[in-house]
């Protein structure tokens, strides 16, 4: 796969000037606030438009890998060439053209609840399709583990949601270690720009857990299960939906993490060490 990546000039936060007010004497004052920026970002594939995203400008190329899987259906080996032009807000995608007519518009374009997105092409014509993720099995030493690290990393922070308290962040962890992050203005789009990382850089989805701080409703865990990656984790609870969706597809989803407790709401759980 080709990546070529005309810079321009884009921001991911600016600061705005605000009127601050003290809750305790009323008194008020000028204040200058940072702002996450929303940069507006259409995908072409074979020249024809597939998605429009609201998004933070960084890990692009991951964010389209990730994007092109989780909802257009298109695999990382079948995309020829990704040419993206920052300045003018769009990538030109170059797929396989067998596995491009397989495409179909999308019978629902409403936006995720998250930002203005919209998936207009999806994958498989006659219905979409969802492959059970593998078995597996997860120890309670290894659900320990991952809590371990979400709670290590939410009391550092990142640099994003320092700066402005408006990002969400997606986690890729391999062997109870953090190998990857990404924040983004919404939590699908961190999502993919985590699953766009482990299938450029060939790592086993298999093999990693995906760490969010978002909510997890069922786009969301649509998006998990077909990256393939078995294990979905947030401090955050999922919808009831979510959760069935997680059980029918075999993802172990864990969430309401804290210090000294968590819920886990499907997997295959074993007690050994």
């Amino acid at each position: 796969m080709d990546i070529v990546t005309h810079k321009g000039n884009i921001i991911q936060a600016a600061k705005f000037q605000s009127t601050g007010v003290s809750l305790d004497d009323l008194s008020v004052s000028s204040e200058e606030t940072n702002l996450i920026s929303e940069y507006l970002f259409y995908i072409y594939i074979n020249d024809r438009l597939a998605s429009k995203i609201v998004c933070t400008p960084a890990f692009l190329p991951e964010l389209i890998v990730g994007r092109l899987l989780t909802e257009s259906g298109i695999r990382p080996e079948s995309i020829d060439s990704i040419h993206i032009y920052a300045r003018n807000n769009k990538a030109m995608i170059y797929a396989d053209p067998e596995v491009f007519e397989s495409l179909s518009e999308a019978d629902d374009m409403v936006p995720t609840c998250c930002t203005d997105n919209a998936t207009l092409l999806r994958a498989n014509k006659g219905g979409d399709k969802y492959e059970v993720i593998p078995e597996h099995k997860i120890t309670l030493a290894e659900v320990k583990t991952l809590a371990s690290v979400v709670n290590a990393k939410l009391s550092e922070d990142t640099p994003l949601h320092k700066l402005t308290r408006s990002s969400h962040s997606c986690f890729v962890i391999k062997d109870g270690e953090i190998i990857f992050e990404a924040e983004d203005i919404g939590r699908h789009n961190a999502i993919d720009k985590a699953v766009g990382f482990i299938y450029m850089n060939d790592i086993d989805p298999m093999t990693v857990a995906l760490f969010t701080t978002g909510r997890m409703p069922t786009d969301m865990v649509r998006k998990v299960v077909r990256a393939s990656v078995p294990v979905l984790i947030s401090r955050q609870q999922p919808s009831v939906e979510g959760a069935e969706f997680a059980k029918s597809y075999n993802l172990t989803l864990i969430g309401s993490v804290r210090n000294d407790h968590l819920n886990i709401y499907s997997g295959d759980i074993s007690d050994e060490a």
